[in-house]
């Protein structure tokens, strides 16, 4: 059955009905704007295929329950929403790279390196059990988890010269504690 001639509606009402013919003349109609759109914000072709592919598998999962009105605007968003998670995701990877990159420094030794990193951490973790709790928060979305100063003042509700004050109280009072692995090569 040739389905080239219908409406993007009457293509909808027939893929809730499980018609793969009509699924495939769907996703040749717009996979190659889905592409455009989804590369043109990402840079990327790899990541724009995983989005544009998990996009319309995800409208074949969820077929028996579609309910779009205007299928431009459902791409549209689809994508917009795909393309936000991947940033969001790229950016958790990124934080997770330079934490590791800040922590654990470039040596032949890698059990000695563990034991250094694990006591260190250990040793952050007990002297910021001493600071005040906003103070201990900002510093450990800071310094632990990578995020900024205006992303922590808006998490946590404070100005951003707040969130500044408590970090730099919290660093100051963490060296206090910490100057045996600040003067053994280690920074905060």
């Amino acid at each position: 059955m040739h389905f080239a001639g219908y409406t993007d509606s009457e293509l909808l009402l027939a893929i809730r009905q499980s018609n793969e013919h009509a699924f495939t003349e769907l996703f040749k109609r717009y996979w190659k704007m889905a592409h455009a759109m989804t590369y043109a914000r990402v840079r990327s072709e790899e990541a724009t295929q995983e989005i544009v592919q998990d996009l319309f598998i995800s409208l074949w999962d969820k077929r028996s329950t579609l309910s779009i009105n205007h299928f431009t605007s459902y791409l549209y968003t689809a994508i917009k929403n795909r393309v936000l998670n991947y940033i969001e995701s790229q950016m958790v990877r990124k934080k997770h790279w330079d934490y590791y990159k800040r922590f654990v420094p470039e040596q032949d030794d890698l059990t000695g390196n563990d034991v250094a990193l694990n006591e260190l951490m250990e040793a952050i973790e007990n002297a910021m059990q001493r600071l005040p709790e906003k103070s201990k928060s900002v510093f450990r979305l800071s310094r632990l988890e990578g995020y900024s100063i205006p992303e922590i003042s808006q998490r946590l509700n404070l100005s951003q010269k707040a969130t500044q004050y408590h970090l730099t109280k919290s660093i100051k009072k963490l060296r206090l504690h910490l100057k045996e692995y600040i003067l053994s090569g280690w920074a905060i």
